[in-house]
């Protein structure tokens, strides 16, 4: 027979990442354990499966993609800190409200002191405050031969029911003699409304207007008409 190996004499020792236990022994094997710095800025740890470092993956979402109806700014996420310890990031937010405009054909308004509907409609997509501004152009031509006084309002009707607000755009106001040959003129006007609306889940404004006056006997009203209606809006709160 030949000569047995000498026993293995390898000492197993600590290092500054492993710290080792135990002599080796049957009756003292070793154990081996990790060494985890207490740094602030070291996240790893020992779990029953293994080191773990945890990782995590800041993101910013993108412009335009809003989650949920109650968000109205986008997250800016970025990495600061390179490769230095503690990483570092800067988060901002930007606010990006929904904003829109809407516009409509012109409409003859009859005289008589009632709203019109005009094809202007915006819809205020979700909930929040919103700040709308509606414009129109009016005009009135008449002929008056001994007086007129016409004038065009208009306005934001809310879900075809509320008026919200009104203002006056044109007016045309002549008087003559009765037995004057009479004047034939138009009158052109431009009105604005600015207001702030809080909506709960949505909601719809419609531009309506309204045509009111007295036209005298031997007078000829030739035209009240709306022109140009527009609306433009923009969420401005939660």
């Amino acid at each position: 027979m030949g000569t047995p190996p000498p026993p293995n004499n390898t000492e197993i020792v600590s290092t500054s990442c492993i710290e080792v236990t135990g002599t080796g022994r049957r009756n003292d094997p070793y154990q081996l354990e990790p060494v985890i710095s207490p740094d602030d800025c070291n996240a790893l740890r020992c779990t029953p499966d293994g080191l773990l470092v945890p990782r995590t993956v800041p993101a910013g979402i993108e412009r335009g993609g809003n989650i949920g109806a109650a968000r109205s700014v986008d997250i800016d996420v970025t990495d600061t800190g390179g490769e230095n310890c503690p990483d570092t990031w800067a988060i901002g937010a930007r606010l990006t409200p929904v904003y829109g405009q809407a516009a409509g054909q012109n409409r003859s308004l009859p005289l008589n002191g009632e709203w019109t509907p005009t094809d202007c409609v915006a819809t205020l997509p979700e909930p929040g405050v919103y700040q709308v501004t509606a414009m129109a152009v009016g005009q009135i031509c008449a002929i008056a031969r001994f007086s007129t006084n016409v004038w065009i309002t208009f306005a934001l009707q809310r879900d075809n029911d509320v008026i919200l607000a009104g203002s006056g755009v044109v007016q045309h106001q002549y008087g003559f003699p009765p037995l004057g040959n009479g004047y034939q003129a138009c009158h052109v006007g431009q009105g604005s409304i600015t207001r702030n609306i809080v909506v709960g889940d949505r909601a719809t404004l419609r531009l309506v207007a309204s045509a009111s006056g007295r036209v005298a006997e031997n007078s000829t009203l030739q035209r009240a008409e709306i022109r140009a209606p527009r609306i433009s809006w923009h969420k401005i709160s939660d």
